[in-house]
């Protein structure tokens, strides 16, 4: 009976010592969860009449959420009376070996935060990046994932997409189809020009812009003259008017007899009197 009447003073002492630190610190941490709450939707209200990126939006809002959760949480402990010191030092030494451990994410976290930022492509848009072809479909916080013409999804981590190379397609109304073509030597290219020409002037998807069409010569190969057949569409018919002129070019050329050569080589043999055999040499 004495020791549970021991107990029961100890228990006392104990909540009348720290009991109102710990309310203190309890009412601390619901308050400002309340507030942190509140100025997460008012940051993200403000951010919502500068921008209308929802990626954006979506990763300062969460950003400063986690942000004042760690802060409130921090001043509550304070509150109800543990030494933070010691706490603050131990939370910044874990941070430190979770930030080596994790340098590759927190890399992508930055590429991805440099991306919502600077905006160098959006969702919908046809880019080409680090070999890979598609169209963005998701820029989320550590990757990219854009879908290619063969529909494969590829995830491109955002560290070497906001390091590298992107070729953005979409961010002009126009693209330029440049599509390489080989004649013979004996063809006349006045002629192909011509017939060239003649598909290119029939296509209403062509865009007449800077000289173009146009039906140029870009080099003189091993095997054949080659000319390129260059013209302005929109992006949206891009791809149908590459496959389509390109087949319309094989059709008008084999019409009008104009050879379109296949990789071949001439070889000239010479042999001298001295290398023949004797009795060959008498003839």
């Amino acid at each position: 009976m004495e020791e549970i009447t021991q107990y029961q003073d100890d228990l006392i002492r104990l909540f009348s010592r720290y009991g109102l630190q710990l309310g203190q610190g309890i009412m601390f941490l619901i308050i400002g969860n309340y507030i942190g709450n509140k100025l997460t939707k008012l940051i993200k209200v403000q951010i919502k009449k500068k921008s209308t990126n929802h990626s954006l939006i979506d990763f300062i809002t969460s950003l400063t959420n986690i942000a004042l959760k760690v802060i409130i949480f921090i001043g509550a402990i304070d509150m109800a009376g543990v030494e933070t010191t010691s706490f603050v030092a131990m939370l910044g030494s874990a941070g430190l070996a979770i930030g080596l451990a994790l340098q590759g994410s927190l890399a992508n976290i930055a590429g991805g935060a440099l991306l919502l930022t600077l905006r160098p492509f959006k969702k919908g848009d046809l880019i080409e990046a680090n070999g890979h072809l598609g169209n963005v479909i998701e820029i989320g916080l550590f990757s990219t994932t854009i879908r290619t013409p063969r529909m494969r999804q590829v995830f491109l981590p955002n560290g070497g997409l906001a390091g590298g190379v992107i070729k953005n397609f979409s961010s002009e109304d126009l693209s330029r189809v440049d599509l390489p073509i080989g004649i013979s030597y004996g063809a006349n290219i006045k002629e192909a020009r011509r017939v060239l020409m003649d598909v290119l002037n029939r296509d209403k998807r062509i865009i007449k812009q800077d000289g173009l069409p146009a039906v140029v010569v870009t080099n003189l190969g091993e095997s054949s003259v080659d000319l390129e057949v260059r013209a302005f569409v929109s992006v949206n018919d891009y791809w149908d008017f590459r496959f389509e002129t390109l087949e319309a070019c094989k059709i008008a050329l084999d019409q009008n007899d104009i050879e379109i050569p296949f990789p071949q080589r001439v070889l000239h043999l010479q042999r001298e009197k001295e290398s023949l055999p004797l009795e060959l040499q008498e003839y």
